[in-house]
């Protein structure tokens, strides 16, 4: 898509739907996705924290770095996977 400018010059638009596509997904430099697969979710479901007061939550972090850790991530998708997984390790109000 192209836009005429004051002078009658053409140039790109940049709200052209192929450009909003390219922003949405951006090409990702041969980097590998990383998955959560139903194994990894199933050690998250069995070691879960409800916030109970017997429970101690800095254990239940230690277990979940070991378990998020086993995925194998890269430091710069580390942060974004933990995310992604976090919520999974949790029950009940916590």
């Amino acid at each position: 898509n192209v836009v005429v400018g004051a002078g009658g010059a053409a140039r790109p638009c940049h709200n052209s739907p192929r450009r909003l596509a390219y922003l949405a997904r951006p090409q990702r430099g041969g980097a590998r996705s990383t998955e959560m697969k139903t194994g990894l979710l199933q050690l998250l479901y069995a070691n879960p924290f409800s916030g109970f007061p017997h429970e101690d939550p800095y254990n239940h972090l230690v277990k979940f770095y070991e378990i998020a850790s086993s995925l194998g991530a890269t430091e710069a998708e580390e942060e974004a996977v933990f995310m992604r997984m976090f919520p999974h390790s949790l029950i009940g109000a916590a």
